[in-house]
C-alpha cells in the first residue's frame, strides 16, 4: 500500500446506530462531557489545559479534513481558508448572499485602469495589540506576489491576477497596482487575509504558520495537528464589516475545530453532541441527519465542481479518442438520482450554472455505450480498458458509482482511495492518470477556476493540458473592461475544453451540513466558509 493511501472504511451508519447515538444528544451542550473533560484536564496528546468558560462557551465543529498550515497565504485549501477566516480578516468579505462588502477596507475606488485606492478602517487591532495600517496591506500583497526578497511567493498568487504591487500613501490609505485593467480585483481580495507585518518579521514564516496573529473575531489558543484547533473570542475585535450586522465582538466564547475525515464519524459525533456542526454530509446520509432528534440538515447550492480528470501526458489518455470514449462511458442519471438522491446536478463542463459566463449551449452529458466502445476500438482498445480511478476518502462512493457506470462501455475502473492532501500533491505532480477530484469557485467568476486548472502554467493543471488559444483567451478575459466581452471569452474557453476533453464527467453537489438545534444563526454557505462571528449557542 502506498504511503498516505487510505483503506476503504465503512462510511455509513445503520439506522439503529444513528438512533442509539441520537439518544445521547445533550439538551444544552455541543460538547459531550467526556470531550469537555479532556479539554479541561489537558489529557489529550499535546493538549493544554483550557478554561472551563472557554470550553463550555465554545462551539465544536467537525471538519472533513485536517489542516496543514494556519498561514493564510501558504495554502490552496478550502478547509484551511474556512478556519483561518475566523482568525484573519481581509480587505473584502462576502455576506451570506455572496455579495462583496468592505471589511478591513472602509471603501475603495478605481483610478484609471491600473490603480485601486483603498481607505482602511481606523481603530483596528491585531491580536497582539499592534494597530492595523496600510503597511500591513502592502506587506501582505507583496508577500503573496513574491515581491519580498527571500520570501517565496504564495500559492495563492494567481488569485490576485495581474497585481504588481502595493503602495502606502498614508497609514490609512493604500494603493494596489495592476498590470493593465483588472475589473474584478475586489472579488479576488476575498481570498487574501491580512497578515501583521511586524509580527511576521519578528517570528518568521514557520512560527507564523503555527501561531498566526490576525485582526479577525477569534484568536488562536491552541493547534494540535490531527486533533483540534482551539480559538477564543478576541475581546478587542473592531466588529467586522458594518454590511454584515451585527458588529462587535463574537457571540461565542470560542470555536473548536476537529478534523474527522470519515463522514460516519462526523455524523456520530453530531448525534452524540460531541460537535455542534458537521460539515460535508454525503448526500446518501442526509436523511439520517434529518432523522436525528436535536439536529437538522442545513443546505446550500454548492459552487464546487466534482469532476473526473485525465492525464493527457501519458497513455491511454494522451489519445483524444480514449478521452472522448470516457465522456460517453458514464451515465449521469443513476449517479445523480440513486447515489446522490437528487442532491446534485450533472454538468457539461467545469463551471456551475450560476457562474458568470456559463455556456448553456453545451450538450448535456449522457451515456452512449456503443459510441464509447467504437472509440475505444479505434484507439486500439477493442477488448476494453482497465484503469485505476483515484479519489479522496470523501468521494469514494461517487467514484464507485462512476466506476460501476463505466463497465457497460468496456471500461473497468478500480477505485483507489487516498488522503486528501496526499492525492492533491500527486495530482499537481501529474502522477495519477484518471482521478475524481473537485475545485471550488466561490467567486462564481471563471477567473477563479479556469486559469488555475487549464492554463498551460496553471497552478493546479493536473492534466498536462496545453492550448495556446485558451491561454490567450484567458489573458484577454482578465483585462476586458466590457462585461459582455469577458463573458464571450469565457464561453469560447469552455467550448475549447469541450473539444479537447481534459475532464470527462462533472457534478455540482449541494453543500450539506449537520447542525445541532443548540446552534443559532448558522447556515451552510455556497462558498463552504465557516464564519463564526455571528453564531451563538442557546442558553
Amino acid at each position: 500500500m502506498a504511503d498516505g493511501q487510505e483503506t476503504h472504511h465503512r462510511q455509513g451508519l445503520t439506522r439503529r446506530e444513528f438512533l442509539s447515538a441520537a439518544g445521547r444528544l445533550a439538551a444544552l451542550a455541543v460538547l459531550a462531557p467526556s470531550s469537555a473533560s479532556v479539554l479541561l484536564s489537558g489529557c489529550a496528546r499535546g493538549g493544554k489545559r483550557l478554561s472551563r468558560e472557554l470550553v463550555v462557551g465554545s462551539l465544536s465543529i467537525a471538519l472533513d479534513a485536517d489542516v496543514q498550515t494556519l498561514d493564510p497565504a501558504m495554502h490552496r485549501s478550502r478547509t484551511v481558508e474556512a478556519v483561518v477566516r475566523n482568525i484573519c480578516d481581509g480587505l473584502v468579505a462576502r455576506d451570506a448572499e455572496m455579495r462583496y462588502v468592505p471589511q478591513l477596507a472602509a471603501n475603495w475606488e478605481v483610478e484609471g485602469e491600473d490603480r485601486w485606492v483603498f481607505k482602511l478602517r481606523e481603530g483596528v487591532k491585531f491580536h497582539n495589540g499592534d494597530s492595523f495600517t496600510a503597511e500591513d496591506v502592502k506587506f501582505t500583497v507583496d508577500r503573496i506576489i513574491g515581491a519580498i526578497e527571500g520570501v517565496p511567493p504564495s500559492p495563492r498568487k494567481d488569485l490576485l491576477g495581474p497585481v504588481t504591487g502595493a503602495e502606502v500613501l498614508d497609514p490609512q490609505t493604500v494603493v494596489i497596482h495592476t498590470e493593465g485593467p483588472y475589473p474584478i480585483l475586489h472579488k479576488k481580495l476575498v481570498f487574501q487575509e491580512i497578515c501583521p507585518k511586524r509580527y511576521f518579521e519578528e517570528v518568521g514564516p514557520d512560527e507564523f504558520a503555527r501561531k498566526p496573529v490576525g485582526a479577525g473575531p477569534f484568536r488562536l489558543v491552541e493547534w494540535s495537528p490531527g486533533e483540534r484547533i482551539v480559538l477564543e473570542r478576541f475581546a478587542d475585535y473592531y466588529g467586522g464589516s458594518p454590511d454584515i450586522p451585527p458588529t462587535g465582538p463574537a457571540l461565542l466564547q470560542g470555536v473548536i475545530f476537529r478534523p474527522l475525515e470519515e463522514a460516519a464519524t462526523r455524523i456520530a459525533s453530531l448525534a452524540a453532541a460531541e460537535v455542534g456542526v458537521a460539515v460535508n454530509i454525503p448526500a446518501d446520509q442526509a436523511a439520517s441527519v434529518e432523522d436525528l432528534p436535536g439536529a437538522r440538515l442545513s443546505v446550500a447550492q454548492g459552487t464546487r465542481t466534482h469532476f473526473v480528470g485525465m492525464n493527457l501526458t501519458r497513455k491511454p489518455f494522451s489519445s483524444p479518442l480514449v478521452r472522448e470514449a470516457m465522456r460517453y462511458a458514464v451515465d449521469p442519471k443513476p449517479i445523480v438520482e440513486k447515489y446522490l438522491l437528487g442532491r446534485a446536478r450533472a454538468l457539461p463542463g467545469i463551471l456551475v450554472p450560476m457562474a458568470f459566463g456559463w455556456d448553456s449551449s453545451l450538450p448535456a452529458p449522457k451515456q452512449d455505450v456503443g459510441r464509447a466502445k467504437d472509440l475505444l476500438r479505434k484507439a486500439g482498445y477493442a477488448d476494453g480498458l482497465r484503469v485505476t480511478l483515484d479519489c479522496e476518502a470523501s468521494d469514494k462512493r461517487i467514484a464507485e458509482a462512476i466506476a460501476g457506470s463505466m463497465k457497460a462501455a468496456g471500461v473497468q475502473a478500480d477505485v483507489r482511495v487516498w488522503k486528501k492532501d496526499n492525492l492533491l500533491n500527486q495530482l499537481r505532480r501529474r502522477e495519477r492518470d484518471l482521478f475524481l477530484t473537485s475545485w471550488g469557485n466561490s467567486s462564481l467568476d471563471p477567473s477563479g477556476i479556469l486559469p488555475v486548472l487549464f492554463r498551460s502554467d496553471g497552478y493546479s493543471n493536473f492534466f498536462g493540458y496545453r492550448n495556446p488559444v485558451v491561454d490567450r483567451l484567458l489573458d484577454e478575459a482578465d483585462g476586458a473592461m466590457s462585461t459582455e466581452e469577458r463573458r464571450q471569452k469565457y464561453v469560447e474557453v469552455q467550448r475549447h475544453l469541450h473539444r479537447d476533453i481534459p475532464t470527462c464527467f462533472h457534478l455540482a453537489l449541494e453543500e450539506l451540513y449537520g447542525v445541532s438545534e443548540q446552534v443559532e444563526n448558522f447556515e451552510a454557505r455556497p462558498d463552504g466558509m465557516l464564519p463564526m462571528h455571528d453564531v451563538s449557542l442557546k442558553s
